[in-house]
């Protein structure tokens, strides 16, 4: 009766001790240190690739809106009704501040590349562990 539970568990402990011999060393701290810095690499070169993918996108669409804008422009002075131009008027002024603010985006980060920011810094944190804004001041008791 022994023998008959002892047969199906064999195969198991074979294998758990087969994989455990042929299982790798862990890394040595110099390869643990260059795996990190490869990795590192790795992200603030996926970080530089989207940010400038971002900013290729932020400037089609400050392009897209300045273009649609000016054809709203020119549309402006065919329409004879004083509420519908009051109207399209109010339109205008609004796509003309997203437009604007497209711009604005994308010479800033067109600015912060060109400074060579990296992606940390362009998402606001310090390179070190110290908080980007300081601490509070205590309050006098």
């Amino acid at each position: 009766m022994k023998r008959s539970r002892l047969v199906p568990i064999l195969p198991l402990v074979f294998a758990i001790l087969s994989w455990s011999q042929t299982s790798t060393p862990p890394p040595k701290h110099s390869d643990h240190s260059q795996s990190h810095a490869q990795h590192e690499e790795n992200k603030e070169s996926t970080c530089r690739h989207m940010m400038d993918e971002h900013m290729r996108e932020i400037s089609a669409t400050a392009q897209a809106l300045t273009t649609n804008l000016a054809q709203l422009k020119a549309t402006l002075p065919l329409i004879s009704d004083i509420n519908e131009r009051s109207r399209w008027q109010s339109n205008i002024a609004m796509w003309q501040a997203l437009a604007d603010h497209f711009a604005h985006m994308a010479q800033h980060a067109e600015h912060m590349q060109s400074m060579g920011m990296g992606c940390g810094m362009m998402m606001g944190h310090s390179m070190g562990d110290t908080p980007a804004t300081p601490p509070p001041a205590a309050k006098p008791q």
